[in-house]
């Protein structure tokens, strides 16, 4: 009964992590990831690739960008994709088989894509390494591209030493004479002193920006938001992207055929003691999601809308009980103050959320060896009591998008089909709507 995810995008075997090269050009949305050929654990990791012309529908392209052995280059990590002519320019972060070469001998390399990602070469020659800023920087990772007052911007992340002092953030560069090859330093954009901070997105939305960041310490995507002067991010809001417990991470950005911003992020397994839960396959990501800026500048989170082409049948309610044992759905339903729903119950196992004074707590009962069961804990943006729900189950994956503000991820892994899709077991629970999600085409 562990079934695989059908319509959240997923190798078809091995381990995957980040997504990476995220991009919209041509009418095609293109997609790399992490990738591990050789097994379900993390290792070898490389580049593979998926196009989509949906954001739901996805062919599976191969590897694009492995390491070169002959050349030192033991790994290639996470990084970003940038339209550049009739070409495009990937930028990753190269890992080496020098000691400690993660974590200190890290470098940032580029290579040319065609307009559809079936040639990739790499720049020979071009490199930014640790010549590339005044002082000393471990952790040095996660090239992404950004467009402020006509001029490219480069982030990266990594721990700047300063003497003995050592500071997570993030890094500003620009591109010189408009070179998306040649960099220049500009300034530490953004700190954190409890977190070592990878994976920056900078999303541009109605003239407001927001610097989304995953945090290692506690496995966290985040995001400060404000205005952006080409050197500074002064800050006007902060929050969290996914409440997940490990189960989010790693985000990136690409641009939609509407105009809108589309993220991007790697649900992990949430497991003990192993990488899969079968065997075969490691991770998935989220649904596609948009994602703006308020005039607040908090964040307006929701899944793409063409999920809404996976629809199919609307399931029957009775007392506030959907019997069905879908095991690939969406349900809304709204709540107002203090409430408590079930979903995917077959009394044995079950998901549990609850609402009391504005926060939401979501917990798992499983009978799988190796389920994490840690409790999911989210205060919600939207205060006064009401709360509309929009919650999508696919095999072991469940993402809660409460208010159009905040998501909840978690995984649930049950060895025996659910009786009962969703049942409010008390307080006011209303407007409850159940509905089944065809296979995405993901092949």
């Amino acid at each position: 009964m562990l079934n695989k995810p059908v319509y959240h995008f997923a190798p078809e075997k091995n381990w995957m992590n980040d997504p990476n090269g995220t991009l919209y050009r041509d009418g095609v949305y293109y997609l790399s990831y992490q990738y591990n050929p050789s097994g379900s654990d993390w290792g070898d990791i490389q580049w593979a690739h998926a196009t989509s012309t949906d954001l739901i529908n996805w062919k599976r392209k191969g590897i694009i960008l492995a390491p070169e052995y002959d050349k030192g280059e033991k790994y290639c990590f996470s990084g970003c994709a940038v339209e550049n002519g009739e070409n495009n320019i990937i930028i990753y972060t190269s890992i080496g088989f020098e000691d400690w070469a993660i974590q200190k001998h890290a470098r940032q390399k580029f290579a040319v894509a065609n307009r559809d990602f079936t040639s990739v070469i790499r720049e020979e020659g071009k490199v930014m390494d640790e010549k590339s800023q005044p002082f000393k920087v471990l952790e040095w990772r996660d090239p992404f591209v950004f467009t402020y007052g006509g001029m490219k911007y480069l982030l990266l992340c990594g721990i700047v030493c300063e003497g003995e002092k050592q500071t997570n953030g993030i890094l500003l560069y620009k591109s010189k004479g408009g070179s998306l090859t040649d960099w220049e330093y500009v300034s530490v954009l953004f700190t954190d002193s409890e977190n070592i901070i990878e994976c920056p997105n900078m999303l541009v939305s109605d003239g407001r920006y927001a610097l989304i960041y995953s945090t290692i310490t506690d496995r966290k995507v985040k995001y400060v938001s404000g205005d952006f002067d080409g050197e500074r991010l002064a800050v006007k809001n902060r929050g969290v992207v996914d409440w997940s417990l490990t189960c989010y991470y790693a985000t990136n950005i690409s641009g939609s055929a509407d105009g809108k911003n589309i993220l991007y992020g790697w649900m992990p397994e949430k497991l003990v003691g192993r990488s899969s839960p079968d065997g075969t396959y490691s991770g998935c990501l989220s649904l596609p999601r948009e994602v703006g800026i308020a005039e607040d500048y908090s964040l307006n989170i929701r899944p793409v809308a063409s999920v809404e082409s996976l629809k199919k049948d609307i399931l029957p309610i009775s007392g506030g009980i959907v019997r069905s044992g879908a095991l690939a759905a969406e349900i809304s339903f709204r709540t107002d103050g203090n409430a408590e729903v079930r979903i995917s119950d077959n009394v044995e196992e079950f998901t549990v959320l609850t609402v009391t004074d504005d926060v939401l707590t979501v917990r798992t009962k499983s009978k799988f060896d190796g389920a994490d069961l840690s409790d999911g804990i989210m205060p919600f943006t939207a205060k006064g009591g009401i709360h509309d729900f929009d919650i999508f189950t696919d095999g072991s994956v469940i993402e809660i998008y409460v208010d159009g503000k905040d998501v909840l991820s978690t995984r649930a892994y049950r060895v025996s089909r659910p009786q009962t899709l969703f049942s409010a077991v008390s307080g006011k629970v209303t407007d409850v709507l159940a509905v089944t999600l065809g296979n995405a085409d993901i092949r």
